[in-house]
Parts: structure tokens; sequence; C-alpha cells
């Protein structure tokens, strides 16, 4: 197994705050934000706040993105923003990277302020769930941050790819070069082509993952289900978490970001109809993601480390907040696809 020597801690930190966003992927700043965890993320809370945000003009779009805004009811507000952003593009901000931390019993955040990485930690080795861009990450980010919590990243065992996105596989080779741990994508992803990226060639012990598989590591389960539509074999999951010992069930949809065809709305919308069945018969009431704007990631760790003894966990959002969250995802998701058929159907009168 290979070697682990990340950067000093001043120059890991340099190389973190020198990194540059391409201009086409670079978000506007919200300076009303820019001093919070967020970093300028803009956030939608009300109905209003979608109509002047949100710059959809079919009629169908502006009412799914009203509907979108009331099934938030403001418990969503950076998610909200970044799902019904119009015009797609543009989100990419540079925020301060969170801390590591446990944010339940043996479940660690230990991600960027871009991707979250989740590390599950049981008695036979650790399970992650993605592994950031290049080995470059891998070892200033992951590595860095597991050892910050107390995890030794050569117990990892099992390295498991929602999709594949570079910034979600790119790491992973080094990192089983450090531990011997396992790859495991969907059969799509790993054979198919991405203008992210490709998957690495699959190695010794590395595997396929199907729909309903579960992956299980020293007794703990994490249950994988296919949901296309952001790449053609994303990964979603459902695993038990506890809280202090307190029981809870964790939902991580794997795919956020927009896709770019008519086809594929129709299969994320068939995605997310699929996990959410299956996230109400487990009874979900934690919504988790791989990226921070997928479940506000930056300012729930933000209150997680302020959490005082007796305190909620903000992860801990109830079943209202997974069904307002599917709600509002998919109201999104509706109102995009009644945008591009407006737009396809009314073109824009001649200059």
């Amino acid at each position: 197994m290979g070697s682990i020597s990340p950067l000093p801690l001043a120059a890991q930190e340099r190389a973190l705050s020198d990194r540059v966003i391409p201009p086409s992927r670079q978000g506007k700043v919200d300076s009303s934000k820019a001093d919070t965890p967020n970093g300028g993320r803009p956030e939608i809370h009300t109905v209003e706040d979608m109509a002047q945000s949100a710059l959809y003009t079919a009629p169908g779009a502006k009412a799914y993105a009203a509907l979108a805004a009331q099934a938030s009811n403001g418990m969503w507000p950076v998610t909200l923003a970044y799902r019904c952003k119009y015009p797609r593009g543009g989100t990419s901000i540079k925020a301060p990277v969170p801390q590591p931390m446990e944010v339940f019993d043996g479940v660690y955040s230990i991600g960027d302020d871009a991707n979250n990485i989740w590390a599950i930690d049981t008695d036979e080795g650790i399970i992650l769930l993605d592994a950031l861009t290049n080995e470059e990450d891998a070892r200033n980010i992951i590595v860095r941050h597991m050892e910050q919590v107390g995890l030794d990243p050569r117990r990892i065992r099992i390295i498991i790819v929602s999709h594949n996105h570079l910034d979600h596989f790119g790491g992973a080779p080094y990192l089983k070069s450090i531990s011997g741990a396992r790859i495991g994508a969907s059969t799509a992803d790993w054979d198919g082509d991405s203008i992210y990226g490709r998957m690495p060639p699959r190695g010794e012990g590395d595997f396929d993952i199907s729909d309903g598989e579960q992956i299980t590591l020293g007794g703990r389960t994490v249950t994988a289900y296919l949901t296309p539509g952001h790449t053609a074999g994303t990964l979603s999951f459902v695993f038990p978490v506890s809280d202090k010992g307190t029981p809870h069930v964790a939902a991580l949809f794997g795919g956020q970001g927009k896709p770019r065809k008519m086809e594929d709305y129709v299969q994320f919308l068939e995605g997310l109809q699929h996990f959410s069945e299956e996230t109400d018969r487990m009874q979900a009431d934690v919504i988790l993601s791989n990226h921070t704007v997928g479940d506000d990631g930056l300012t729930r760790i933000a209150q997680l480390a302020e959490r005082k003894a007796g305190e909620p966990n903000p992860y801990v959002v109830g079943r209202e907040g997974v069904i307002r969250y599917d709600a509002l995802f998919r109201a999104c998701l509706s109102a995009d696809i009644d945008q591009m058929v407006w737009d396809q159907t009314h073109p824009a009168p001649a200059k």
C-alpha cells in the first residue's frame, strides 16, 4: 500500500484558498450572505424570493417554481436556490472549507466547501461515500480531515462512488492505493462515458452495484438504488444512523446537478419517484448530500459545531423535511421541463 504524505498544513490551506473556479461555473455571490458559512451562496426562502431570483419566463415554470418554494417552507433555502436556478450554470462559489466532524455516531463529514464526503466507521473498517477529484484532493482534504477526527485512512475498506463525474471518483485510486479498499459503482457508470471524466478500469476487488443492493461492513449497511438522470447510473443511498444513541434513517440522493436533455429530466423524475418510495418505506428522517448545496450542508455543519447539550441535530429534519425536500426537488425539475417546452414552442421574436 502507498504512503500518506499530505502537504504541510500551511501549504494545504494555501492550496485550498488558491483554487480557481472557471468563469463558466462561477456563481454570483450574494453580498448579504458573504459572511455566513455559505460564503455568499444565494438563498430562497419564500415564493416572493423565488419570483425575484429564479428567472423563469414560462407561466407553467413560474407556477412550478412557486410550488417548490411552498414545499420548501424555508427549510432548504440554499438547496432551493440551486435546484430552481434558471438559466442553469454559474453556481460554483468558493466558501470556507467546513471543519470535519462526527455528524452522527460513527458517521463523519470530511469533504470541502462544495463536495460532502461521508465516512462511515465500523468495527471492520470504513465505508467512504465518494472521493473528490484527484490525488491532491484525496491527500489534502480527505486524508487530512480523517486524521483530524481520529480516523485512519488505511482502514478504508469500501469506496462507494455515487456517479461517474470526476469530482466524485477522482481520488478513489489514490485512496485505494493506501488502504486496499474496494471501489463500487453502478455498471452503467463504470462503463459509460461522461463529460466530466471516465471511471478508472475496475481493479482487484472492485465491484458493480445494482438497484436495491445492500453493502454491509462491520454491522453497518448502506442500501443503494439506481436513480439515473444526472448520469446513466447515478446511485442514491439509504442507511441507518444514530445520534447519541437515538436511531434515525439517512437518505442521500446521488445526483444533484441539472441534466441537459429532456429525456434525462424524465429519467431524473423517475429516479426521484423510485427513491422517494424507498425513503417512505424506510421512514427516512435525515437528508445528507454529496454536495453541500444539496443539503444546506455548510449551514448545518456550522450549526452542528455550535450545538449544545440537549439541542437537536440540525441534520435530523424529520419526515416532514424529507418529504418537503423531495417535493421541492420534483417541482424545480418540472419547472425546468416546462420552461424547455415553452422555449421550444415560443421562440423569441426576431430583433
